[in-house]
């Protein structure tokens, strides 16, 4: 399934600027986990909780969802969502979610633009779903964005354990949009919208962001806001 299939009619950003902007560089990710904001303890703040869905996508109750084992380890039955995925509504904007610096972040939502690479001047509303573990290779200012084929990080075992396999490399993913056609159809959508939608790989390039109000659009996937 390739990106125009995934465009959805949404009408003008209607997000409303919270706090000041912040500058960092943009990544991508697929770990297959459930994500760290379905986690009781850092949900502080939080109204609800971010969705998890089993083994085959079907999504868990609230209550089995925040008890659920993670996938990455051995017997986890809590993964990450497909409904997860980037989704474009236009040529210059597109919806997500992200690794957004610690769970205080949680179920929060950004707008980003993007300063460099085949993006530039383009934007990005995501809201925050996972948070950096401590060691990790970015730093505090950047956004990690969900998307599959994107990279498993220090987290491999959570897509073999969901798919049977990860994709590329654990840094980065796959290198060229041919390759998105080795993931399950149902994460191809979202790989293809690296190189159809914003033109390239995505990992490094610098982006400008700053809080707004969640959209409608995000917490009716994720099941939780902040």
């Amino acid at each position: 399934m390739h990106l125009h299939n995934l465009v959805v009619a949404v009408g003008v950003l209607a997000s409303v600027p919270i706090s000041h902007a912040v500058s960092g560089k943009s990544f991508t990710g697929w770990d297959c986990c459930k994500p760290a904001c379905a986690w009781q303890a850092n949900l502080k703040g939080v109204q609800g909780a971010a969705k998890v869905c089993d083994i085959n996508n079907n999504p868990l109750a609230s209550s089995n969802g925040l008890k659920a084992p993670s996938g990455c380890t051995t017997g986890g039955t809590g993964f990450l969502c497909d409904s997860y995925v980037p989704v474009p509504v236009s040529d210059k904007l597109s919806y997500g979610f992200a690794t957004v610096g610690d769970a205080a972040n949680c179920c929060k939502c950004y707008q980003l633009t993007w300063t460099s690479g085949a993006a530039r001047g383009k934007q990005m509303v995501v809201q925050a779903l996972n948070s950096f573990p401590p060691g990790a290779d970015v730093k505090a200012a950047d956004l990690v964005i969900l998307t599959p084929g994107g990279g498993s990080g220090g987290n491999d075992a959570g897509c073999r354990n969901q798919y049977g396999k990860n994709w590329g490399d654990s840094g980065g993913g796959v290198k060229t949009g041919t390759e998105c056609a080795s993931l399950p159809q149902n994460l191809q959508g979202g790989c293809y919208w690296r190189y159809n939608w914003a033109g390239g790989t995505v990992n490094t390039w610098g982006i400008d962001y700053k809080q707004v109000d969640c959209p409608t659009r995000l917490t009716s996937i994720s099941g939780c806001a902040a």
